[in-house]
């Protein structure tokens, strides 16, 4: 288990690492962040070391040429196979993560990457060569992700406590989501307690540009039964 934040927007450092310490727990091992001011996209992640325990699989981890960053919490079950077959086509690798697998991985074949992933994640990559952020959730919706969209940033982390930090503001409540919690004990769908923090859906993606979502993409859906 492993956590990850990120803002897209005009942030103060010191506020995105109170965040990110909220999510301390889930990545006792390391704390990191990214920041690119111009670019105003701000990335971060508690490391709890599993594969890889060396610095090789530290995050955020950016690509060779400091154009793509990701953040990634999860496992990967096929990294291996995933790994020789880009390694067939030219990719190096400098470690054995699953998340350096994952970075090639959509360096090789963008957001058509997710129908050769088999494991549990959620993960954002940050593509500063169309100045875009694509973030997604695995088919089942095992590992959490929540996010919050506002008029001048766009916000996402494995937990709402550490998103109500980066915005105070939100307060307001859901009521239906407090009643759906109150009657099943989860939320179904994307809504939460709090009214502006939504969950990302199992088998979505969303591509964030300019701190709005421009493009959703349902990459898994469950089998409909008779």
């Amino acid at each position: 288990m492993c956590g990850i934040l990120g803002f897209f927007g005009n942030l103060n450092k010191s506020q995105f690492s109170f965040a990110l310490k909220a999510l301390s727990h889930r990545g006792p091992d390391r704390s990191a962040s990214f920041h690119n001011k111009k670019c105003k996209i701000n990335l971060g992640h508690t490391r709890l070391s599993i594969i890889d325990l060396s610095t090789n699989g530290n995050q955020p981890m950016v690509s060779k040429d400091k154009k793509v960053v990701i953040v990634f919490n999860g496992e990967i079950y096929n990294f291996f196979s995933l790994k020789f077959t880009l390694e067939q086509v030219g990719y190096k690798f400098q470690g054995n993560s699953d998340t350096e697998v994952l970075l090639n991985l959509y360096l090789h074949l963008g957001d058509k990457m997710f129908s050769k992933i088999k494991g549990i994640f959620s993960f954002a990559i940050w593509d500063q060569r169309v100045n875009s952020l694509l973030i997604s959730r695995d088919a089942f919706g095992v590992k959490p992700l929540y996010y919050s969209q506002g008029n001048n940033h766009f916000a996402f982390a494995s937990e709402i406590k550490s998103l109500v930090h980066l915005l105070p503001d939100t307060k307001k409540l859901d009521v239906e989501a407090l009643q759906n919690y109150l009657t099943f004990l989860w939320c179904p769908g994307e809504g939460t307690p709090l009214e502006n923090v939504k969950k990302l859906k199992p088998g979505e993606a969303l591509w964030i540009k300019n701190s709005k979502v421009e493009k959703k993409i349902v990459w898994y859906e469950l089998p409909c039964l008779p």
